[in-house]
């Protein structure tokens, strides 16, 4: 079962990886930021969360990128590579702020792939 969720929560973190992507591609006039924004961050919470999962390892609340960070850097030190401090929802308890700039955006749809890139890796942890 718990590997089904694992399966779910990439899944699902792959198709709001790949939506944020093709809103970037458009003219940058035309991209919603809020839906890249939003697709991103969800992608890193699903990408984390699958990760903690996967490894048994209980996902303390209030669930948010920092919190899910900081749980996976302890688990696997490839994540301290992965720097969110130039996003601003990394210290929200909530994570409800929402960026609405084109380059903080694109910054946290790069961060949401260093993420997978991580999680779906068969790379030994440090």
């Amino acid at each position: 079962m718990q590997n089904q969720n694992v399966d779910l929560l990439i899944k699902e973190a792959d198709h709001l990886l790949d939506t944020a992507s093709h809103e970037l591609e458009r003219s940058q006039e035309d991209v919603m930021a809020y839906t890249v924004c939003y697709n991103s961050r969800q992608s890193i919470v699903n990408y984390l969360s699958s990760y903690l999962l996967q490894n048994s390892v209980e996902i303390k609340s209030p669930v948010t990128v920092a919190g899910l960070m900081e749980q996976c850097r302890k688990e696997d030190g490839r994540f301290q590579l992965i720097d969110i401090s130039s996003i601003m929802c990394n210290h929200d308890e909530t994570d409800e702020a929402y960026c609405l700039n084109i380059e903080k955006v694109s910054e946290c749809l790069r961060i949401a792939k260093l993420t997978r890139n991580i999680v779906i890796s068969d790379s030994p942890t440090h």
